[in-house]
Parts: C-alpha cells; structure tokens; sequence
C-alpha cells in the first residue's frame, strides 16, 4: 500500500534486537523501558526488512515509498561479537550472482544481498574493538611471545598474515586444544584492563571463556586492539576482520546483511570465501576525521551511501538534499519547518524528509544519520 500523504517530519519507533552480546540496561536507559531478563543489543533505526521502524504502526518504507540507502543503530555491547568480514560492492554483486543456484535451493549462503557493508561507530561511552591485522613481523612477535611451543610446531614456517590465519583454522580440534591452552596458561596474572579499555590480555581471557575451543581466541594477537573515546568514531572497511568487544556506541553502515565470520562464534565459517575477500595486509586504524560545518559535527569516511551527524546544544539547519534520522542521545530536540513540529525526548527519534527546510533546536546532544552529502 502506498500512502499519498505523509508529514516531512514524522516520529519513528526502531526495533530492539536481542543478541546475545547485548547489556541489559544501556537501551533501556536510553530508550526509557523496563530493563529485560534478556540481552538488549541493537535498536535498528530504518528500512531495512529485517528490522523497519515504523509510524503509527506503517512501516517507514510503505510510508516514504522507498528504502533507506544506510541502516542507523545504537549498539549496547556487553561481550565480544564475532570476528566478521564484509565484502566491498565489487565482491558482494559477484558473491550474490554466483550464489543464485544456492539460493533457489534454500541452502546456506554467503551473501544476503548484492550490496558492499561499510561500517562506522561513534562510541557513546568507552569501546574496545579488533580492527584489522598487525604489520606480520609484530604478529610474530606477539605470537612468539605468548604461544611460543605452539608457534615453533605449527607456525614457524609461515611466510606472511594469510599463511598464520589459514594455518591456524587448519588444525585438528586435537592440536587447536593445545594451542588454546597454552595461550590461556600465558594470559594468567597479566593486566586484563587499563582506565575504561580491555587490553589485549584483556579481550582473549574473554574470548577464551567466552569460545572455549575457537582457534579464532588467537587472533587478537595478530590484530589491532583500539580504543575508542567517546565522541570518537572508528571507520571499518568492508574488507577488514573485525569485532566490537565491549562499549556502547551508534553505528551508521551501509542497508546490507553480508556477513562472512571469521572466528569467535558457533556459526558456520566459509573460511575460502572469507580469504578471498579479507585484506591479509597491515592495517592502522585511526579515529575518523570530524569536520564542523554551521555548528553540525560530521565523521566523514570514504563511504558514499551515509553521513554520520552530531549536534550539540544550539539551533542547526537540516541538510535540504538528502533523507535523515535523528536521534536525542541527551536532553531533547524540537524539530520543525514551515508546516510540522515534532519534539523529541530523550531515546526518540524523528525521520526528516529530504527537501523539507528543517530546523533543529539541541538541548543536549543529538545524533542525526542521513545519506552522504557534502
């Protein structure tokens, strides 16, 4: 059903997920409902079929009669996700095309839809995260440092990243065991936090407790362990190993579902397709660049299909061109233009129409997703 009529402004209501890997508290804080008996991880915030917010009980897409380039959620991070991997857009229409015979068979596939899944977190409260591979010779020497036995039976030879990755998953359950156990013996007395961050010991006695007999326990050692502030943001390439371990934060990404898993976790690992498309190569994660434009705060990444917005305490102009949503983190927003108003609390959030003259009035923080704009 398409509705002919709809206001630019509009409240929406996203939908919570509860995953596993979620806090009980955050989103219900934020969001002001009762705390759970169950994890509360993400609170998805647009178009995307398997989670669409809705408007007076419409879904958002019948409403606007279109789907949301981006996906915007709020992450509540309690336990380490799975290692994962997403493919760039070149990668996932090949992965989709070839898969198609899968697919109308209803057997198990790679890839959800033909589109690439970038990714970006401004961390709400401090985030620890895995982001990519070491330079190789400071994953030797981590690796020699805390699983030397292991390294010198079953790695010594190994001649780059990919070589130690695919070896390692390569091992009999027997031979992983003794891996792990010896890597658990190394993380006894060592320093599992520092301030409000999970160091690396920090993240594999977790891992380790967490995956008991996942060989993907060793790879911490071989990746970057960041530290993200709040008000920071990390941006993940789609072709980069990665994994959120704890923090709070709002994610913006590309409206995709390609997830391919790395390690960490029960579910099912096509480890040739997952080498085709992961970067084996150095990675230097750094914070994404903000640039201030009339007072909005913007994290700008490379990705063409989403912007991701702060404003803080004072009046701003919406973007004109493009489609937005908006959310309080802090205190409450009215947002109006010539014909609607709406004013928002805390948790609530507002789609804003592209080409609607809206003004935005803070009194705290707000977060605002749109597509990308400059």
């Amino acid at each position: 059903m398409l509705y002919s009529f709809y206001m630019a402004i509009m409240k929406i209501k996203g939908v919570v997920k509860d995953y596993a890997w979620g806090n009980k508290d955050f989103l219900p804080s934020l969001l002001g409902y009762e705390i759970s008996d169950k994890p509360q991880a993400e609170y998805w915030m647009g178009t995307h079929p398997s989670g669409e917010a809705v408007t007076e009980g419409r879904k958002l897409s019948e409403v606007i009669n279109r789907r949301l380039p981006f996906l915007f959620k709020v992450l509540a991070i309690d336990s380490p996700l799975s290692l994962q991997c997403h493919p760039n857009k070149i990668q996932a229409k090949e992965g989709w095309k070839k898969e198609e015979e899968l697919r109308a068979k209803k057997e198990a596939c790679n890839y959800q839809d033909d589109n690439e899944k970038a990714e970006v977190l401004c961390a709400l409260t401090p985030v620890t995260a895995l982001c990519g591979f070491k330079p190789f010779d400071e994953a030797v020497a981590s690796l020699n440092e805390y699983i030397p036995s292991s390294f010198d039976t079953y790695l010594k030879e190994k001649k780059n990243i990919k070589e130690l990755f695919i070896s390692l998953f390569g091992l009999n359950q027997g031979d992983k065991d003794i891996v792990l156990k010896e890597l658990e013996t190394s993380m006894e007395g060592k320093a599992k936090t520092q301030d409000d961050y999970y160091t690396t010991e920090g993240v594999i006695s977790t891992v380790l407790k967490k995956y008991p007999g996942d060989i993907g326990c060793v790879f911490p050692l071989m990746m970057n362990v960041v530290h993200v502030a709040p008000g920071e943001a990390l941006y993940l390439e789609p072709d980069t190993l990665h994994a959120y371990v704890k923090g709070n934060g709002m994610e913006l990404m590309t409206a995709s579902d390609n997830v391919l898993r790395g390690g960490l976790t029960p579910k099912r690992i096509d480890l040739k397709e997952l080498s085709s498309l992961l970067y084996f190569g150095p990675s230097f994660p750094e914070n994404v660049k903000k640039r201030e434009k009339d007072g909005i705060i913007n994290y700008m990444t490379p990705s063409p299909d989403f912007m991701l917005s702060r404003m803080d305490d004072g009046i701003f102009n919406a973007p004109l061109s493009v489609d937005a949503i908006v959310i309080v983190e802090k205190g409450e927003a009215e947002i109006k233009d010539q014909e609607d108003k709406v004013v928002l609390k805390k948790g609530e959030v507002c789609f804003i129409e592209k080409g609607s003259a809206a003004s935005i009035t803070v009194t705290g923080t707000l977060y605002m997703a749109s597509e990308a704009y400059n």
